[in-house]
């Protein structure tokens, strides 16, 4: 019998193996994970609750190499990884967005799921095993100058998350077996911003979000954006963070439409009417009528206008410069969080190098590389997992198709 090694007991590890083992008798599959457990990332994604897919993902919803992922998206969609699941006895449902989740709404199911089935297949799994050296041997693959294998698959991750699992091993691993790594960066990551209010802790607005690179506007999305003590979080400011991380040599400036549902000329003509309606009102109440309280007072503050200021005192060019500052709040990006704060890598292997259909090595029969050590990475959603379930199942597909005679 072949042996076959998975390297990382992440998703696309062990959508890798189980596919191998259900569709041939004639390999010996073992998994080997540097962390005690398994699977540990799944546990974290969704909040808790493991988005597992997105029903409306397609080639185009990916970045890096997206049209060498198109292969394998294409011939594994999002319901093909729902039947995947349903088959070992997972239920799942779709939510806003196309979000996809297990029926149960728990994480855990999803790990429970795969490690069981492992087990019914007698998938072998070795944990607290970093492996940090390969090389090849007699036609197959020789780890940690221990263990022997006949085929490879690297499923490692990527750099994000390394208490989850993911340190950058693979890319250390691929190198050293002269494949070429594209630089990898943080991304679904939150930013850190230049001289950025601490008051503005724990604000919570749905904006209209504009980045720009060199003054120039290069993505635009809408959102609840997250105020911290260092910057910017929350879904939208995470969409747009690779293209921050994959160019630090540029300059980028995000700008906030904290009111998107109204014109500038509509908001200043609102706040006017408001404060002729009830000229004594103080000028912190008024904003508070639009937008949260430490926003408000922030804002007020870079107007030079003190909260307790009746609106009476307020001049319509105050007004209409209040109003100007809600809708283009400006601030000047210096980094992004690192990989200890991202959900997913921007880089890695560079695909040119591999098979757009099985994910086999151009250099190394029977050398698979799957999931996120590939340059390949979505937004937020269930993007990143569905290209870990498909890239894991086409290369196990891959890898008993290429040794069955």
């Amino acid at each position: 019998m072949k042996q076959v090694a998975v390297v990382g007991g992440g998703a696309s590890g062990f959508a890798a193996a189980i596919t191998i083992a259900r569709k041939s008798n004639d390999f010996t599959v073992t998994i080997y994970e540097r962390l005690q457990k398994p699977l540990k990332k799944i546990l974290a994604t969704g909040n808790g609750r493991c988005n597992l897919t997105n029903a409306n993902a397609t080639f185009s919803d990916y970045f890096g190499h997206s049209a060498f992922a198109a292969t394998v998206l294409e011939a594994l969609p999002p319901d093909s990884n729902r039947a995947f699941f349903n088959d070992l006895g997972l239920l799942t449902k779709e939510e806003e967005m196309g979000r996809v989740y297990p029926a149960s709404g728990q994480a855990s199911a999803v790990r429970e799921t795969l490690l069981c089935e492992a087990e019914r297949l007698a998938i072998r799994l070795v944990t607290d095993c970093e492996i940090s050296d390969v090389r090849p041997e007699n036609g197959g693959f020789r780890l940690n100058n221990q263990y022997f294998c006949d085929v490879l698959l690297l499923c490692a991750g990527g750099s994000a998350a390394p208490s989850q699992g993911t340190d950058g091993g693979a890319f250390s691993l691929l190198r050293k077996l002269g494949h070429t790594v594209i630089t990898p960066a943080p991304a679904l990551t939150a930013l850190v911003c230049k001289n950025f209010p601490k008051t503005l802790k724990g604000v919570r607005c749905d904006c209209a979000v504009t980045l720009f690179c060199e003054n120039e506007p290069v993505y635009q999305i809408d959102g609840e954006v997250q105020f911290t003590d260092y910057g910017l979080s929350g879904i939208p400011i995470m969409q747009l963070s690779r293209l921050v991380s994959t160019a630090p040599e540029k300059h980028f400036c995000v700008k906030l439409n904290c009111l998107p549902q109204m014109r500038v000329p509509g908001l200043a003509e609102f706040l006017q009417t408001a404060a002729q309606l009830n000229p004594e009102k103080p000028a912190l109440v008024l904003l508070e009528g639009v937008i949260p309280k430490n926003l408000a007072s922030y804002l007020l503050l870079t107007c030079r206008i003190h909260n307790d200021t009746p609106v009476k005192m307020l001049s319509q060019k105050q007004i209409a410069a209040l109003a100007e500052k809600i809708q283009n709040f400006t601030v000047s990006v210096e980094t992004v969080r690192g990989f200890d704060f991202a959900q997913v890598t921007a880089g890695g292997a560079d695909c040119r190098e591999f098979d757009s259909k099985t994910l086999q090595s151009k250099k190394y029969k029977n050398l698979y590389v799957c999931g996120e050590s590939l340059n390949v990475d979505g937004g937020c959603g269930g993007y990143n997992l569905h290209w870990a379930w498909s890239s894991g199942r086409a290369a196990g597909a891959a890898v008993v198709k290429e040794n069955t005679p």
